[in-house]
């Protein structure tokens, strides 16, 4: 049931913060590193990169993928942080410019996810997600792209855009809403331009595990 799903993510998202840094949104000199569960805000329009066991109605009919407002406590809205499927990424690791990755939801395991199918209301690339703890291919694959470009390093609550790796397709949301089921979420999608502000996300809150820079101040202090 979606509030024994709700309970279990929870549960999870606590025993994670048994071992990192629970953070708030404004906490942002520090760095986003694999293996912490975050949420990703639009920067344009605040929503959140939501996702729910839903499927589409056209395309895939994979599980759906969505932005939404006001998330609050909604733990559909956290996504873990990991490394390519066929790396080892090790707790704490940051990213820089240019690194891939996968963005694992917490509630359903599913990972983001797209292909060569439309969108369900623009036409753009489909954004879906897809599989589980066992099963995750190159369609899972992001690459992080920085505004600050060559050589940066992700840091909490700073400007990113995702690039997906097999398609190319920059991962976007905009003012488009879905009707019932999901009536008020926005469409989130791929488009094959990273101009403008539809392409821009900032990690916000989240579970953070501290990476090796942070854990050696802390040891200095």
């Amino acid at each position: 049931t979606m509030r024994r799903r709700t309970s279990a993510a929870a549960f999870a998202l606590a025993c994670l913060a048994a071992f990192a840094h629970i953070v708030s949104a404004d906490a942002v000199d520090a760095l986003v590193t694999c293996g912490s569960a975050l949420k990703l805000k639009h920067a344009a329009t605040s929503f959140a990169l939501n996702s729910q066991p839903i499927a589409y109605a056209s395309g895939s009919g994979q599980q759906s993928v969505t932005a939404i407002a006001n998330d609050g406590g909604e733990t559909d809205t956290y996504w873990i942080v990991h490394g390519a499927h066929d790396e080892t990424c090790e707790r704490g690791r940051g990213f820089a410019h240019g690194a891939k990755i996968r963005l694992q939801h917490a509630n359903t395991r599913a990972w983001l996810h797209s292909h060569a199918h439309r969108s369900p209301l623009s036409g753009n690339q489909e954004v879906s997600a897809y599989g589980n703890d066992d099963t995750s291919d190159t369609g899972d694959h992001w690459v992080v792209e920085l505004t600050s470009g060559a050589g940066a390093s992700w840091v909490r609550g700073k400007k990113v855009r995702f690039r997906h790796v097999d398609t190319g397709a920059y991962l976007c949301t905009h003012n488009v809403k879905f009707g019932r089921p999901i009536a008020g979420h926005q469409e989130v999608m791929g488009t094959s331009s990273a101009g403008g502000s539809n392409s821009v996300w900032m990690s916000a809150e989240g579970v953070y595990f501290p990476s090796d820079a942070e854990n050696v101040g802390k040891e200095d202090l």
